[in-house]
C-alpha cells in the first residue's frame, strides 16, 4: 500500500523490553502496517466493514506507475519451539501487460520451519496450529473496531449476532456445531428411509404420508432461510457500499445540508425585515404624538386635579346636606330619635346655631354636575392620546433591522461560499443515495425479522418429525425397522451433542468472564466497580459494590470493557502471545491509557502499538512503559503515496 521499496522492521525479542512503538500521522500506514502481517499470515488485507481489500489495491501505486507489480512480505518469528520464515509474494502473470484483476496477479506463499521448507499444501495447517485465522482479530488487533463489541450488549442485535458466532469459533464451539449438523443430515437421510419403509408397510400409509409431507415441508423451510440469509447478505453489502460511497461526500452532504438551513434563514430574515418595515409604517402615522407628549401630560394634571377638586366639593356638600336632614329632625321633634330622651334648652340652642352655619356653608359650595362629567370625558381623551414613545418602537425597529442586514449579509456570503464548494457535486443524487442507504437498513430489518421467524418456524416442523419420529417408534410393525433404529440413535445423538453445545457455551463464557474481570479491574480507574457480568451474547456489564449494574457508562468505559473483554477472550481462546494493537486510545484518558500500558506488556510475549501523537504523547504517557520499550519507529511520508519507517531514538 503506502510502501515501497525494502522497509525492514525489527521487532524488539528481549522479553524484558517487549514493547515496540510505531508512530505515525493518519493516512500514512498504520493500518497498512498491521494489513501487510495479516496478508503475510492469511493472504488478505481487510478494510472497513472487514471486507477484503482487492490484490491490486495492496500495489503501491508509484510502484505500479513504474512497471513495478510485486510486492513481498516476509516474517521470520519463533512458535512453539520452533524458528520459522514465512514469505508470501505477489506478481503479475506473465503473459499480462497490465494487471486489472486479481485474477492477472499470482499469489506464492513459502514457509520454513527450522530450515526445512514445509510442503506447500501443508502451510496453512502448519500456520493453523499455532496463530489460526479464527483468532487473528486477537493477535492483529485494529482499535477502531472497539465499537464492535461495544453492540455485544444489545441482545439481538445482527452485528453483535455475528461478532458472538466469530468468538464462539475462536473459542471451539463451532466443532461441536459442526458434529451436530452432522448428525442432522443423516437424521434426514434416515428419516426419509424411515418413509420409504414405511410406505412398504401394510396400514402404514398415513403415517408415511404424514412425515414425507413434514420432510418436504422441511426442507423447503431451509431453503427459504437460505435465500433469506442470501439477500440479507446481499442488502448488507449495498448497504455499506452505499455507506462507503456516503462516507466519501459525507463533506458534500453536510455542506449541502447547511446550504438549505442557511437559504431558510435567509427567507425567515427578510420576512422579519418585511414585517418590520409594515410596523414602521404604522408608528410613523401616529409619531406626531410624539411632539404634544409634554403638553397633553400637563393637561393630564391639570384635569386630574380639576376632577380632585370638584368631587371632593361635591363629597362635602353631601355630606353637609345629610347633617342638615339630622339636626332639622332633632329640632322638630324635640328628642332624640335615637335613645327617646328629650332635648334640653341649651342643646337644641347648640343644634340650632349649628344648623344656622351648616346652611350658611352650603349656599358657598357651589357644585356644577356637567362641569365634572365634561372633565372627565376630556381626561379619557387626553389619556387616549398620551402613549408609549412611538419615537422609540421605531428606533427599536430601526436597530433590528440593522442587526438583521448584518446577519443577511453574513448568512449570504456563508451560503455563497457553501454553493461555490459544492458546485458540480450531484447533491440531489447524493441525497437520493442516502434516501436508499435508509431504505436499505429497514431493509435489512425485515429480513433479519424473517429469518429468526423461519427459523422459529423451522424448529417447530423439526419438533413435529421428532414427535412423530417416537410414535413410529413405537409402533411394533416399524420398530424392527433398521431405520426406526437409526432415527432413534441420531435423535439421541443430536441430544447429546445440544446439550454439550450449551454446556460448552457455558464454560467457555463463565471463563471469559473470569479472565475479562481480572483484566478489568486492573485497567479501570473506578475502584467501586466490583466485577463484569457476561451475557449469552458475551456482552460485558458492569456490577458496582452493591451487586447492581451501571446502566450509563461512558465512552471511555466502553472502550476499558471491550479491551476487557478481548483480553478475556484472547486469553481464552489461545496462548499468550504477541498483540499487535492499531489506534487503541482513541477515546480513554491519560489514567485509563496509562492502566492500558502497564498491563498489556504483562500479559502478552510482545507488545507493538500502532499509534499517532494525539494518543500518546512521548514526553508523559510512555513513562509507565518506558524502561519495557525495546524498539521504537516513525512513518513518515515521503509522497502521499509512499511512505518509510525510521528508527526513532528511545
Amino acid at each position: 500500500m503506502p510502501y515501497k521499496g525494502d522497509v525492514v522492521v525489527e521487532f524488539p525479542t528481549d522479553s524484558s523490553l517487549n514493547v515496540m512503538i510505531v508512530f505515525g500521522d493518519n493516512m500514512r500506514g498504520k493500518t497498512s502496517f498491521l494489513n501487510a502481517l495479516r496478508w503475510a499470515f492469511y493472504g488478505r488485507a481487510l478494510g472497513r466493514h472487514l471486507h477484503e481489500i482487492p490484490l491490486l489495491n495492496l500495489l503501491n501505486r508509484e510502484a505500479t506507475a513504474e512497471g513495478d507489480f510485486s510486492m513481498e512480505v516476509g516474517v521470520r518469528f519463533e512458535a512453539g519451539g520452533h524458528r520459522y520464515d514465512l514469505r508470501r509474494r505477489a506478481t503479475k502473470r506473465d503473459h499480462v501487460a497490465l494487471p486489472s484483476r486479481t485474477e492477472d496477479m499470482r499469489v506464492d506463499c513459502s514457509l520454513q520451519k527450522d530450515s526445512i521448507v514445509v510442503v506447500g499444501n501443508q502451510v496453512e495447517a502448519e500456520i493453523n496450529r499455532f496463530i489460526p485465522e479464527q483468532v487473528s482479530r486477537f493477535f492483529l488487533f485494529d482499535g477502531e473496531l472497539l465499537q464492535e463489541y461495544e453492540t455485544l450488549l444489545m441482545e439481538g442485535s445482527e452485528q453483535g449476532r455475528r461478532i458472538k458466532d466469530a468468538i464462539e469459533q475462536v473459542l471451539g464451539v463451532p466443532t461441536l456445531l459442526l458434529g451436530r449438523d452432522e448428525i442432522g443430515t443423516i437424521l434426514k437421510q434416515a428419516q426419509k428411509q424411515q418413509t420409504k419403509d414405511l410406505q412398504q408397510m401394510q396400514g402404514m400409509d398415513a403415517q408415511a404420508e404424514h412425515q414425507s409431507s413434514l420432510q418436504a415441508k422441511e426442507g423447503a423451510q431451509e431453503r427459504d432461510i437460505e435465500a433469506l440469509k442470501a439477500r440479507l447478505k446481499e442488502t448488507k453489502e449495498q448497504r455499506e457500499a452505499l455507506d462507503d460511497e456516503l462516507e466519501k461526500v459525507e463533506g458534500v452532504h453536510r455542506a449541502k445540508t447547511r446550504s438549505t438551513e442557511l437559504g431558510k434563514r435567509q427567507a425567515e430574515i427578510l420576512a422579519k425585515q418585511e414585517g418590520n418595515a409594515l410596523a414602521r409604517l404604522g408608528l410613523v402615522k401616529t409619531a406626531w404624538l410624539d411632539l404634544i407628549q409634554a403638553q397633553l401630560k400637563v393637561r393630564q394634571g391639570q384635569l386630574l386635579e380639576e376632577q380632585a377638586r370638584i368631587s371632593n366639593i361635591v363629597e362635602r356638600k353631601a355630606r353637609i346636606d345629610t347633617r342638615v336632614e339630622d339636626l332639622e329632625m332633632l329640632l322638630s321633634e324635640a328628642s332624640c330619635p335615637t335613645c327617646k330622651q328629650q332635648i334640653s334648652s341649651e342643646n337644641r340652642g347648640k343644634f340650632a346655631t349649628q344648623l344656622a352655619n351648616l346652611k350658611a356653608e352650603t349656599i358657598s359650595l357651589e357644585v356644577d354636575g356637567d362641569a365634572l362629567a365634561r372633565v372627565s370625558n376630556e381626561i379619557s381623551e387626553v389619556s387616549k392620546l398620551i402613549q408609549a414613545g412611538v419615537g422609540k418602537q421605531i428606533r427599536n425597529l430601526v436597530s433590528e433591522d440593522r442587526s438583521l442586514s448584518v446577519e443577511l449579509t453574513r448568512v449570504d456570503n456563508e451560503k455563497e461560499k457553501i454553493d461555490e464548494q459544492i458546485r458540480g457535486y450531484d447533491t440531489e443524487a447524493i441525497a437520493s443515495q442516502r434516501r436508499l442507504r435508509d431504505a436499505l437498513i429497514k431493509q435489512e430489518g425485515s429480513v433479519e425479522q424473517r429469518i429468526v421467524e423461519a427459523e422459529r418456524d423451522l424448529g417447530k416442523t423439526r419438533n413435529e418429525l421428532a414427535v412423530l419420529s417416537k410414535v413410529i417408534a413405537n409402533l411394533p410393525a416399524a420398530r424392527a425397522k433398521r431405520s426406526t433404529a437409526k432415527v432413534a440413535l441420531c435423535q439421541a445423538l443430536g441430544k447429546v451433542f445440544s446439550e454439550s453445545v450449551e454446556r460448552l457455551r457455558e464454560d467457555l463464557r463463565r471463563k471469559v468472564q473470569q479472565k475479562a474481570t481480572e483484566a478489568f479491574r486492573r485497567l479501570t480507574t473506578q475502584e467501586k466497580y466490583e466485577r463484569l457480568e457476561i451475557n449469552s451474547n458475551y456482552g460485558l456489564t458492569i456490577i458496582d459494590e452493591n451487586g447492581n449494574p451501571v446502566e450509563v457508562r461512558s465512552a471511555g468505559a466502553e472502550q476499558i470493557v471491550a479491551l476487557s473483554l478481548i483480553d478475556g477472550l484472547a486469553r481464552t481462546g489461545r496462548a499468550a502471545g504477541p498483540v499487535v494493537m492499531d489506534t487503541p486510545f482513541g477515546r480513554l484518558d491519560p489514567k485509563h491509557r496509562e492502566n492500558i500500558l502497564r498491563y498489556l506488556p504483562e500479559n502478552t510475549s510482545q507488545l507493538v502499538l500502532l499509534v499517532h501523537e494525539g494518543e500518546i504523547r512521548k514526553e508523559t504517557d510512555l513513562t509507565p512503559i518506558a524502561s519495557r520499550i525495546g524498539k521504537s519507529y516513525v512513518i513518515e511520508e515521503v509522497t502521499p503515496r509512499h511512505s518509510k519507517i525510521k528508527v526513532q531514538p528511545l
